[in-house]
């Protein structure tokens, strides 16, 4: 008796797990227009887990990226952060409004907050935040100067070099190679 008892309690279990995952299939994709919504939300995770899905789902949709761009004011770090990071993988227009609050950003004492600065620039057309980018390169932080390296070769052109070569010295040989990379990408520029 016993024996039938466990039996039907697995028998049980599994048509449950069958049923709830048939639910959640059916439920499908998030449509945009609620994780628009979803941006709203109050809840930082709510607002980044919507971020991270814009950017998979809706890559080309202008009015998300008008919704992403609001967000790179919201004083909560994560979610300026987040915003600023969609926006460069998605390779969003920006204006120098947008540039400059990326570039603010790069200002903070936060490493994770410079890096997602840096790495955010990275993928748009903002050559006028390279004189943001300049003070990076004096980081005493090498993963800093690394990104900011990696940053300048896309963003800017050959008059960097100079001021990257110093770079080529530096006792982190992670630098150097960035350095050196950075060089040469410019140097292949015209």
């Amino acid at each position: 008796m016993n024996y039938l008892s466990k039996r039907s309690f697995i028998g049980m279990l599994a048509i449950a797990v069958l049923t709830l995952s048939q639910l959640v299939s059916s439920a499908g994709p998030a449509t945009e227009a609620s994780l628009i919504a979803d941006l709203s939300s109050s809840k930082q995770g709510t607002v980044t887990d919507a971020l991270a899905k814009l950017e998979k789902e809706y890559p080309n949709s202008t009015t998300a990226q008008d919704a992403i761009k609001k967000l790179l004011a919201d004083p909560r770090p994560k979610v300026a952060r987040k915003a600023a990071r969609v926006l460069g993988a998605i390779h969003a227009p920006v204006d120098n409004t947008d540039i400059t609050k990326i570039c603010a950003l790069l200002k903070s004492s936060n490493v994770d907050e410079v890096t997602d600065g840096l790495k955010a620039l990275r993928g748009l057309n903002a050559p006028s935040a390279v004189p943001e980018i300049l003070p990076v390169l004096k980081s005493p932080t090498p993963n800093l100067v690394r990104d900011a390296c990696r940053t300048l070769a896309v963003l800017g052109d050959k008059s960097l070099i100079p001021t990257i070569e110093p770079l080529l010295n530096d006792p982190n040989p992670k630098v150097q190679k960035d350095a050196r990379d950075a060089i040469f990408a410019l140097k292949a520029k015209s």
